[in-house]
């Protein structure tokens, strides 16, 4: 019995901040050379907007920042805000999907992902308890996989699935990545936090031949590379790794694995926007077209790396623009993680409903 990825809904928070956090740099990220040095590397990351749950992540003549210069939140508070907001952020997300798929009182299983908060009972009840789910719904909390997670999510839900065509399991994939800003001189960790930002995604997934059919998934673990990308917590928060020299690596990597590298006849592509470099290293070992990439590149753009949430933001877009395409089209979803991790996810684009053009807007989601 296949499995089939049948709806995904996405959600942002309604507070847009790109240019506030740019524009925070001189004030809390070191000297002026590398204030320049990053807002050069802002500048070529192709990323417009970032959104977050902060409506004012620095202070302004109005009001009090989250972030305040030598006093930065500690880990616990950045948990307080997580436990406060997250669910916020599901619900909105999971009334968007309602709108397209009906009911959830089916839902069987629950599988949550999320790298950026943790608490107990965690986001998995409050989803229970928010959003009317059977008591019964048996529950899945994937956490601390960082950006791949959303992939593991889906090769659960598909083993799901193949146990129990009666099953229906819904995913919901949350990161608050801009909780986790520090003051510090690592120039790694400072890029990064010019990448991540805040997201949500709620999928079905059913033996309903409708959507996405879920083929195969591989998992690629290189443990020589493994302290290129890391998430530790700490006592300001989680910090992040972020190699500079990751983007040449995963290249690398992909063009000594024929498995990676070779498309076996992709048309569509979902590939992790993890950064512009990532992406370009990508497409370059892959052969991909601009098209292929077209997806991917639009989210960074617009959204940002919004670990494990992205990906399905990119697969939301391709169901959407294929929906009414003739025939069975193939493709591939592909996310990168700590470890270093590099997860796959083959699939098949089947004739279905079209999706809902609209993502979730600022006017739409809880104000903070």
């Amino acid at each position: 019995m296949a499995a089939y990825l049948n709806h995904i809904a996405c959600a942002v928070p309604p507070h847009e901040r790109q240019r506030v956090f740019i524009e925070s740099l001189p004030l809390w990220a070191g000297s002026s050379d590398v204030v320049a040095k990053l807002k050069e590397i802002v500048a070529n990351s192709h990323i417009d907007q970032r959104f977050t749950v902060l409506p004012a992540p620095f202070d302004t003549p109005s009001e009090r920042g989250y972030y305040r210069v030598g006093a930065f939140p500690s880990t616990g508070e950045r948990m307080k805000t997580y436990q406060r907001e997250a669910p916020r952020l599901a619900v909105t997300t999971l009334d968007l999907l309602r709108r397209d798929a009906g009911s959830l009182t089916g839902v069987t299983h629950l599988i949550v992902t999320s790298c950026t908060g943790f608490y107990a009972p965690g986001l998995d009840v409050d989803i229970v308890r928010e959003c009317g789910l059977s008591s019964k719904v048996q529950r899945t909390l994937i956490g601390f996989m960082g950006c791949h997670a959303a992939l593991v999510g889906m090769r659960s839900a598909k083993q799901i699935i193949e146990s129990d065509p009666e099953a229906m399991v819904l995913m919901v994939n949350l990161e608050l990545c801009s909780l986790h800003l520090q003051q510090t001189d690592r120039m790694d960790r400072l890029v990064s936090f010019l990448l991540f930002s805040d997201g949500c995604a709620a999928s079905l997934i059913t033996a309903r031949p409708e959507g996405l059919r879920l083929d195969s998934s591989t998992s690629h673990l290189s443990l020589a590379d493994s302290e290129r990308m890391a998430w530790h917590i700490e006592d300001s928060g989680f910090a992040m790794t972020l190699d500079a020299r990751l983007p040449a690596r995963i290249r690398q990597w992909f063009r000594s694995s024929e498995e990676l590298s070779q498309p076996g006849g992709a048309k569509l592509w979902a590939i992790h926007p993890g950064g512009r470099l990532i992406l370009d290293s990508v497409q370059s070992v892959c052969g991909l077209s601009d098209e292929q990439m077209s997806f991917s590149r639009d989210v960074l753009r617009r959204y940002g790396n919004m670990s494990s949430a992205s990906v399905m933001f990119v697969l939301r877009e391709l169901m959407r623009a294929n929906a009414e395409a003739a025939g069975h089209l193939p493709g591939r979803a592909i996310a990168f993680g700590p470890g270093l991790t590099v997860e796959t996810m083959d699939f098949t684009a089947v004739r279905a409903r079209p999706q809902p053009s609209h993502l979730a807007s600022a006017s739409e989601l809880i104000s903070v």
